[in-house]
């Protein structure tokens, strides 16, 4: 089930929010209860063997946070270990055995019999979040309450399956106090809903299918101009925005509708003045969980510039190797470690002299928006590539030409000339995407104000001006619906 469709929308939430307004008359244990069960039909939905894996996953943690929280000094790091590498065995076995068999198949005399596992849902957020819990029980910072609650904390429907990679200090205290659905709560979370599911329906979804022609074409080896290579990558650099941003607004404002608050996870990561700030911005709980579980345990910057410009860059590449199981994705990490470094290395510099006030005013900034979007755009193309030889073709034809097809000179028909993109709805949902993410606040400023306190423009308001604007969002979203797709960090 997917919140993108009609069974969710029309069966599901109305069914979920009626039964948590009912169970919230009986305190936060009752809806606790609710949700758990919601929670567990939800995932189950999208396969039984994936359900019972996710409940032994579940049980396994409980245990050993249990004896992580009784046990004395001595065995409770052999028993942390051991718990981590219990979390980490099933990852590697259903996302990466493949990969693994298939490149030492290249080096060794092995068989190509190997079937890969299927992939369960969620199994790369919902690992990231028991590995969390483990280490604040193992540090003594949280206390195992009662396997029903970490059930209900590890299963949560809104983010168990694509994010925010939550911690159990920021949910933990709201389910204690939880009492359902409110007024203020539904209209918030209705309204954020529906600006994600618009998000996801009407521009991504959209602007995926020129995407998807161009990189389709690199990958089986048929002509690209460059003209079309640079619009394809543009394309899918506003697809992934959208459908990550859509899906984490319906998330939070489903969590909002329940009377809960998730996490932000995307705070206009495209308005970033370098790589630095960007993953202070793009899926912000994935970068603080790769910050406090891999940068700082290496070491972080405390020896030297040196180990830290190396912990920078194997974080980012086991960043990488998270997102999926292939070469692309570890270049792609790679790539991004390099320019954190080149960042850092950049901002130390500088830090404090008069050339650091004057790159910090305005038109400086522009430089360095467009700067980092290009560096963005540029790493997405091996990211999104099937195969590091489409990658390849990829950059080929956006750096090396032609830019048009032979003999066409610069008219536009011969800059187009493979007719991936036939109309203007590319054009027009290219500046539709642009003027959103660079002329407009963000959806946590629309809905919370910035983070000074002040007031977006435009911000929320339960008006009848807002009101009828959702209602159009949403009208357009539904007569969508019918090509349904999944959200693209479901393969993650």
């Amino acid at each position: 089930m997917l919140f993108n469709s009609y069974a969710f929308l029309f069966l599901f939430l109305p069914l979920l929010l009626l039964c948590g307004k009912l169970a919230g008359l009986y305190g936060a244990c009752g809806l606790s209860i609710v949700l758990l069960i919601f929670s567990l039909v939800f995932y189950g939905l999208w396969g039984l063997p994936f359900l019972f894996l996710l409940a032994a996953v579940i049980c396994v943690n409980y245990a050993f946070g249990l004896a992580l929280s009784r046990s004395s000094a001595g065995p409770r790091k052999g028993l942390l270990a051991l718990a981590l590498a219990l979390n980490l065995a099933p990852l590697v076995w259903f996302k990466y055995s493949a990969f693994l068999a298939q490149n030492l198949a290249a080096f060794l005399p092995l068989g190509q019999n190997f079937t890969a596992p299927g992939l369960p849902l969620g199994i790369s957020f919902y690992t990231f979040i028991q590995i969390a819990w483990l280490v604040g029980v193992y540090r003594r910072q949280i206390q195992p309450e009662g396997l029903a609650r970490h059930a209900l904390f590890s299963s949560f429907f809104p983010y168990v399956i694509s994010g925010p990679i939550v911690r159990y200090e920021q949910m933990g205290p709201q389910f204690d106090v939880m009492s359902g659905p409110t007024a203020d709560g539904l209209a918030r979370g209705f309204a954020l809903f529906s600006m994600g599911l618009a998000k996801k329906v009407v521009i991504a979804d959209s602007i995926a299918v020129y995407a998807n022609a161009v990189f389709n074409a690199a990958e089986k080896a048929w002509p690209v101009t460059g003209a079309e290579a640079w619009l394809g990558s543009l394309c899918y650099t506003f697809q992934l925005y959208f459908d990550f941003s859509g899906y984490t607004d319906m998330a939070i404002g489903i969590g909002l509708m329940l009377g809960l608050h998730l996490p932000e996870n995307f705070l206009s990561p495209y308005k970033s003045t370098g790589i630095v700030d960007f993953w202070r911005r793009w899926h912000v709980t994935l970068g603080v969980w790769l910050r406090d579980f891999l940068y700082i345990p290496l070491g972080g910057n405390r020896r030297g510039k040196l180990i830290q410009y190396r912990n920078l860059f194997l974080t980012m590449l086991i960043g990488g190797a998270w997102h999926g199981a292939g070469w692309t994705f570890i270049v792609w990490g790679a790539l991004h470690g390099a320019m954190l470094c080149v960042n850092h290395f950049f901002r130390a510099r500088i830090k404090g002299s008069r050339l650091e006030e004057t790159l910090s005013r305005l038109p400086f900034r522009f430089f360095f928006i467009a700067l980092t979007f290009f560096c963005l755009n540029f790493c997405w193309v091996v990211f999104r590539a099937a195969s590091i030889e489409g990658a390849g073709r990829m950059y080929r034809a956006m750096f090396a030409g032609p830019f048009a097809a032979d003999g066409a000179g610069g008219t536009l028909s011969g800059l187009l000339c493979n007719h991936y993109f036939q109309d203007w709805q590319a054009f027009f949902l290219l500046a539709l995407s642009a003027v959103i993410v660079w002329c407009l606040p963000n959806s946590h400023e629309i809905f919370f104000g910035r983070k000074d306190g002040s007031a977006a423009t435009p911000a929320f308001r339960t008006t009848g001006w807002w009101a009828a604007g959702l209602a159009l969002l949403a009208f357009v979203s539904l007569m969508l619906l019918s090509r349904q797709s999944v959200f693209l960090y479901f393969q993650f």
